[in-house]
């Protein structure tokens, strides 16, 4: 027996998955613009509110559409008479406080010619009164979809709070950058990203954007309000700065910077090989000392380019070595009198690059030889030295 075709599409809900979807777009770019101390809320006093230090507020009714030939807030349209009830009603109830409240209508969606547009720009008492005119023409036998709403709205007990609203109401439309790829530029250049981390803008977005869904989600599993403070976005917002941060300066693991044998036979002569041949005659151990030589100088070089990491950087990174060798050279010296020269020094280079891992830039580093290739690097201009006599000895060499 042949049944009707199940079809998966008649299950599927594209258009309301974007509609919320592009609340919290939304709520990310007023957490993007808002000052210090306000909030900023999802499905809470509207579809998106805003909520001002001074204790007025922001409601804002978003109508998106995927349809290419959709009139959000149409003249005759369930959204503009909906919107407007909600609003009046809540003046009403004193829910709101008169003069304390900016309403926004916002569509993804590029308006024509249209009420909601002429309730935008009004701005005097006739442009008010011209706009309630054309409401009530356009609820001349309406539709069943906006009986209820204008036999409400349109009464003379609900005109001085449809005045208010009309007084501060504004359509943010398509043509404004209200949705979409033109929000998205807005809310980055509302983030306001240092310059080293433009190129990772949209993914930053992105990521604040999954911070908002997680705040909101936890928020309503526990039965909360959808609240976000401006705080506490901007310190998310420097979390993941800093973490983006710390990424640019990590160096790369050893395995991805091979060092060929031909390149070791290149340093062989230079002064901090010599250094090493002074304190011991394992070839394996002074050649992989060179490697890391190499893999510093490389990764150095990287870092100071693309990983943000600055001369002043560097130089307090070579400070705190010298520091530390300082201490552990003339430790080992004064404890090593008795022992023979050679081993001193080779005590001397093990304590100081074997496994440690020095701080650059304030952020731990995860591979040694950016350590010991440091300290080679100090060792061949003879800023530190193993054998007790390392100077001495370098320099009868070289004559």
């Amino acid at each position: 027996m042949k049944g009707k075709a199940m079809s998966l599409e008649n299950h599927s809900a594209p258009g309301p998955a974007a509609g919320y979807a592009f609340e919290f777009e939304r709520a990310l770019y007023w957490l993007a613009r808002s000052p210090a101390g306000f909030s900023i809320g999802i499905e809470t006093d509207d579809d998106v509110a805003v909520r001002h230090q001074d204790g007025s507020r922001t409601l804002e009714q978003n109508k998106h559409s995927i349809q290419m030939d959709a009139e959000p807030f149409g003249d005759r349209s369930k959204d503009l008479w909906n919107t407007l009830s909600i609003w009046v009603a809540a003046l009403k109830d004193e829910e709101l406080v008169v003069g304390k409240t900016r309403f926004l209508m916002v569509t993804n969606r590029t308006l024509p010619d249209c009420i909601a547009k002429r309730i935008s720009n009004a701005e005097t008492n006739d442009e008010i009164t011209e706009c309630i005119q054309a409401l009530r023409l356009a609820a001349v036998k309406p539709p069943e979809t906006i009986r209820a709403y204008a036999d409400t709205l349109l009464t003379t007990s609900s005109e001085p709070y449809l005045r208010e609203v009309i007084e501060n109401c504004e359509l943010v439309d398509g043509a404004c950058g209200a949705g979409g790829l033109d929000l998205r530029k807005l809310t980055i250049a509302e983030l306001q990203i240092p310059e080293w981390f433009t190129k990772d803008a949209e993914s930053i977005a992105n990521e604040l954007l999954g911070w908002v869904n997680k705040q909101v989600l936890a928020l309503w599993q526990a039965r909360h309000p959808a609240w976000i403070s401006r705080d506490s976005f901007v310190t998310q917002f420097h979390a993941v700065l800093d973490r983006r941060r710390q990424q640019q300066i990590r160096e790369r693991a050893a395995n991805l910077i091979p060092v060929i044998d031909e390149q070791l036979g290149k340093e062989k002569g230079r002064d901090f090989v010599k250094q090493l041949y002074l304190v011991t005659d394992d070839d394996s151990r002074v050649d992989e000392s060179i490697r890391e030589f190499i893999r510093c100088r490389i990764e150095k070089n990287r870092l100071s380019a693309d990983g943000n990491i600055t001369d002043q950087d560097w130089t307090a990174f070579e400070d705190s070595l010298k520091t530390r060798w300082t201490k552990i050279f003339s430790r080992s010296k004064r404890l090593g009198r008795t022992e023979p020269e050679e081993d001193v020094g080779f005590k001397v280079l093990c304590e100081t690059t074997d496994g440690y891992k020095e701080r650059l830039a304030g952020v731990e580093t995860e591979q040694v030889y950016l350590t010991a290739g440091t300290y080679h690097r100090m060792a061949d201009h003879l800023v530190v030295g193993w054998h007790p006599r390392y100077e001495e000895l370098v320099k009868e060499e070289e004559q």
